[in-house]
């Protein structure tokens, strides 16, 4: 018999901006949001967040033991599904104490009647020996749990899901996955309905948004060809509302489900819940529930595949042009972000930052050599400061720059140029939902209230990538509707006040005035359904 795969997964990401929610309120979220509808939400799958993150250890008992309270048996109706720490980016101790959260849960639940938790998430993934070496620690913790309580010694009762994050290492999913199936099976481990989690929001970070489309549409038809005949593989789409980091919102799950065919799950974010709002998170669950469940899914022949990555490489050297200047700006922005979450932060002894783009990595999946080569004089950002995706996000939609644009406009006028009309077209037929993503984004874009933030180069490009998306797909950016006319008179105000506390300037009152920018910021983040 096939085991069900969850449509939904609740996720604990801070991209809402109307609630901050503790980590002592987690649990009775995650319980209300796996409750079945009309009482909940009716999601099926809870992520509980140890990565980058002060969640503490009994987190993953508590929900698991507060849903079978309810009747909800983990394992059989709904799943809880921790994410562990990556061993290389925070640290092995970290990690380990999450596993042993997740073995602590299972000795409970099974001493109290059924239930138990299958899977972890592994955070950015790279390579197949990252999985064998957490499959080796579970299988440790598992041994210890047996000696002290008794539990049943089988190091295949948790299996591992490799979360994917960017562009290149997307690329090279499928390679990953097809080396891990035969490193588990010579290890002596089994896998048991693999499934893989594709991160939308680092990878449009770090490279773009377009590149982070493309490679994720990559990784779901290279993980499907490699897993044929194993029992398959169950694609994850890790996504928040904001079109550059997933557009996963209930006017665009139809569009998602279709163009991102053979996704199995995708995440349910704070920003959809709160944001969007409750009634919009149990018709996604609905809507996710009907379309996420099996049938086709992308397949990309090897000539599409050079094509694809050689499109993911011109986005992503227009993209690279301007992320590097805006990077200070937008590290000073995101220090104004609230957070809405207890995360560690990336300044702290025992937070972490992102890795920057590896141009040199990409350029190496890249086939045609001239794309290849332009893509490898693009310098490696060395940064160890980068902001999380969502305070970036926020913090570019804060002066009215939606990064959905950055390098965009530009790339579509190289495509043309290279390939003629043809061109993009083809790059439409790859993602036929890029229109109605930029559209969206557009909505809440200004270039006259950011322009006062960007240097002199950077307002040119900026500017050109809004005319050449304009002249290339007719989107022009601008309010649509009263709300939106609010939004943006909202925006305008906000802008002496935030271009004077990033300037570095001592001037008084800038405590009370930081606390009225981040309520305007979340007051933004409302009104476009998201904090970043």
């Amino acid at each position: 018999m096939s085991v069900h795969i969850p449509t939904t997964m609740m996720t604990q990401h801070p991209d809402s901006a109307s609630r901050y929610v503790s980590v002592r309120d987690e649990p009775s979220e995650a319980i209300d949001a796996l409750t079945p509808q009309p009482v909940g939400l009716g999601l099926e799958e809870v992520m509980v967040d140890y990565e980058g993150k002060l969640t503490p250890y009994h987190q993953t008992a508590e929900i698991a033991l507060g849903l079978r309270e309810r009747g909800l048996v983990p394992g059989r109706d709904i799943r809880v599904t921790p994410r562990v720490p990556s061993a290389g980016k925070e640290t092995v101790f970290h990690q380990l104490m999450a596993l042993m959260s997740v073995i602590e849960s299972n000795y409970q639940l099974s001493s109290g009647g059924e239930g138990a938790i299958t899977e972890v998430v592994v955070p950015m993934v790279e390579t197949a020996a990252e999985l064998l070496d957490v499959r080796r620690r579970i299988e440790d913790v598992i041994d210890l749990g047996h000696k002290e309580f008794g539990i049943p010694r089988d190091p295949d009762s948790v299996q591992v899901i490799p979360l994917v994050e960017e562009v290149p290492e997307l690329l090279m999913a499928g390679r990953v996955v097809s080396e891990y199936l035969k490193q588990a099976a010579a290890a002596g481990y089994g896998v048991n309905d693999l499934r893989v989690m594709l991160g939308r929001s680092d990878s449009a970070m770090i490279y773009g948004m377009v590149p982070s489309i493309l490679a994720v549409k990559v990784a779901i038809s290279d993980c499907y060809q490699v897993a044929a005949g194993t029992g398959g593989v169950h694609p994850i789409f890790g996504g928040g509302v904001l079109p550059f980091r997933g557009h996963v919102s209930l006017d665009n799950i139809d569009r998602l489900a279709e163009d991102f065919s053979g996704i199995r799950t995708v995440t349910v974010q704070s920003g959809l819940r709160y944001d969007c709002g409750s009634e919009a998170a149990r018709q996604v669950a609905i809507r996710a529930g009907e379309l996420l469940v099996g049938g086709k899914h992308l397949a990309y022949t090897e000539e599409e595949r050079e094509e694809i990555t050689a499109i993911v490489g011109i986005f992503t050297r227009h993209y690279l042009e301007s992320f590097r200047p805006l990077l200070p700006l937008v590290i000073s922005l995101s220090d104004l972000i609230p957070a809405q979450r207890d995360r560690l932060a990336r300044k702290s002894a025992v937070g972490y930052a992102r890795d920057a783009a590896q141009p040199a990595k990409l350029a190496a999946e890249i086939t045609d050599e001239d794309i290849s080569a332009r893509l490898m004089q693009v310098p490696a950002l060395k940064a160890n400061n980068l902001p999380r995706a969502i305070s970036f996000t926020g913090a570019l939609y804060s002066i009215g720059l939606p990064p959905e644009f950055i390098g965009t406009g530009r790339g579509l006028a190289e495509l043309k140029d290279r390939y003629g009309d043809e061109g993009i077209d083809r790059l439409l037929r790859y993602h036929g939902g890029l229109k109605t993503d930029l559209e969206k984004a557009a909505r809440f874009a200004n270039i006259d209230t950011a322009a006062p933030h960007l240097s002199p180069e950077l307002r040119r490009r900026v500017r050109e990538d809004f005319e050449l998306v304009a002249s290339h797909l007719d989107v022009e950016p601008g309010p649509l509707d009263a709300d939106e006319r609010r939004y943006h008179t909202l925006l305008e105000t906000l802008q002496p006040m935030m271009k004077q506390m990033v300037s570095g300037d001592d001037w008084g009152g800038k405590a009370a005035d930081t606390d009225l920018v981040s309520e305007w910021i979340c007051r933004l983040g409302r009104l476009r359904g998201s904090l970043g």
